[in-house]
């Protein structure tokens, strides 16, 4: 059963265009942890406001993070911010992560914001701020699948081009993308701002972005779409702006996206552009298209073959691209396709041709996606964001051919009862894909109703497909029962839009240590 976005959104003044923050005011993210809220409350903090936070439970990084910044954080176990807060005033703005306000639109601290008389926004909002004060091009990532990874990506094409645009994107940033490393912002010298644009519950309505690029549209968040033409609704809500007066980028090689364009050419918008990733010869009518090409263990080319004129006028680097072969350094078909997106968008922004080529060779992923956690004696372990069975089948094709012959072990920590309960038969089937499975606690957040389905009906599931599959319990219990049982010429591949992250690191120190 579906929800409104009023009632996910409940308390929250409507999405607008940005505004530019002002430098000394003041602004309390209730949330704080989370990636959006994170990226909001360091975006903010550069631009000279005054920021404070509350979270029950910061992550380790989190936490660092928000300290090397110098942001107070509270939380139930410290109420001296709960007492700050208390300072709020009608001048004050506080930004409230939807995962809050989906589910506890009582929480204590919301209720001493109203009775402040406090401006509430969503975390979104003020991210949309953010990048109105550096103003310049607003530029858009999304999608259902791969747009943070595309996300980092655009902001590395556009480096390797000097253009130092800053960003938001929804995982962790290594070496000079992240400002500091390890956080989802990057602070640049330029004007123009990249953000990854999120679907769900209305976070994307902030962005009124000039360029955006759309790798795809499946079916998720069950709690708000009913089905795939729902989220193609929201999609093409989002995008009839910039696909009128500035520049839509959209993947027709997936059906979503194919039903976007066609979607947004019949409602009268102009500058839709497309591009696919061809597998073979054949016609197409994408403004865009290139070959996929093997490279062997997971890794792939793609040889630009089609520039169409329109094309070619808006991102003019595509032509110097045209017919050559360009390596993709992260592993899968569908970063190979992803890739392609990310050149076009770029070159629509000036990116150059030598900076988007040595980019898309070079470009090493964003935290949490098939990163390595350890790689010792034969046994690999593998940390990724993936939760959806259509990034479940694409994750776990990859492994298999840059780990050929190896026992794969799948550790899973569902995101969400909602979606575990709509997706279990295609979560099922995936993770079915493994060697072995084991299924950690789902992790609830948005969820009202966490007794529909269990991590233990998950793993029936997939044993009645023919494999073995257990329920540990927490991450921590999970990667407590699987570490006697790693043997050698395994990959342990660990996905999770949660605390799965845990798990990997607690895999990692136990094989480090194991004699």
């Amino acid at each position: 059963m579906t929800r409104p976005i009023s009632e996910i959104t409940a308390g929250l003044e409507p999405s607008r265009k940005g505004a530019p923050l002002r430098p000394g005011s003041r602004l309390h993210i209730i949330g704080v942890g989370g990636t959006a809220a994170l990226a909001a409350a360091l975006h903010a903090q550069a631009l000279g406001v005054r920021v404070s936070g509350y979270d029950q439970a910061l992550s380790e990084d989190s936490a660092r993070l928000l300290s090397d910044a110098a942001i107070p954080v509270g939380s139930a176990e410290s109420p001296e911010v709960l007492r700050f807060c208390e300072r709020l005033s009608p001048e004050s703005t506080v930004a409230i992560s939807k995962a809050i306000t989906s589910t506890q639109p009582q929480h204590p601290e919301v209720l001493l914001a109203r009775r402040a008389g406090a401006q509430t926004i969503s975390v979104q909002q003020v991210i949309a701020d953010a990048a109105a004060t550096r103003g310049g091009l607003l530029i858009g990532v999304g999608g259902t699948h791969g747009k943070t990874t595309s996300t980092g990506w655009v902001l590395d094409a556009l480096n390797h081009s000097g253009i130092k645009m800053s960003a938001f994107v929804g995982g962790p940033l290594a070496g000079d993308l992240g400002t500091p490393a390890g956080s989802p912002v990057h602070i640049g010298s330029d004007a123009g701002f990249i953000v990854e644009a999120d679907e769900y519950g209305g976070n994307f309505d902030a962005y009124h972005v000039d360029r955006a690029l759309i790798l795809n549209v499946d079916w998720d968040h069950p709690d708000i779409f009913a089905d795939r033409l729902a989220a193609v609704d929201t999609f093409a809500r989002w995008s009839a702006y910039p696909a009128a007066n500035g520049a839509a980028f959209i993947n027709t090689g997936d059906q979503g996206g194919a039903e976007l364009a066609a979607r947004l050419v019949r409602d009268g918008c102009h500058n839709v552009y497309t591009f696919t990733l061809l597998v073979g010869t054949g016609p197409t009518q994408a403004d865009v298209s290139a070959q996929l090409i093997s490279r062997g263990g997971g890794g792939y080319s793609i040889s630009v073959d089609r520039v169409s004129d329109r094309a070619a006028l808006v991102a003019p680097a595509l032509g110097d691209l045209l017919n050559r072969e360009l390596p993709i350094g992260l592993l899968g078909a569908h970063n190979a396709s992803n890739g392609l997106g990310v050149a076009f968008l770029a070159a629509s922004v000036k990116g150059t041709a030598d900076g988007i080529a040595s980019s898309l060779a070079t470009f090493g992923g964003v935290g949490r996606r098939m990163e390595v956690r350890y790689d010792r004696n034969s046994i690999t372990v593998l940390d990724d964001y993936g939760h959806h069975p259509t990034a479940i089948d694409a994750t776990i094709a990859t492994v298999r051919q840059r780990y050929p012959g190896r026992t794969l072990l799948l550790a899973i920590e569902p995101l969400t009862y909602h979606r575990t309960s709509a997706l279990l038969e295609g979560l099922a089937k995936s993770c079915s894909r493994a060697d072995r499975v084991a299924v950690a606690e789902i992790f609830a957040v948005r969820d009202l109703d966490t007794t529909s389905v269990s991590a233990a009906t998950l793993a029936e599931r997939i044993v009645a497909l023919g494999t073995p599959a257990t329920a540990p319990g927490t991450v921590l219990d999970t990667a407590a029962a699987l570490l006697p049982a790693i043997e050698p010429h395994t990959v342990v591949l660990v996905m999770g839009g949660g605390r799965s992250t845990e798990l990997a690191r607690a895999l990692a120190q136990g094989l480090s240590v194991a004699p």
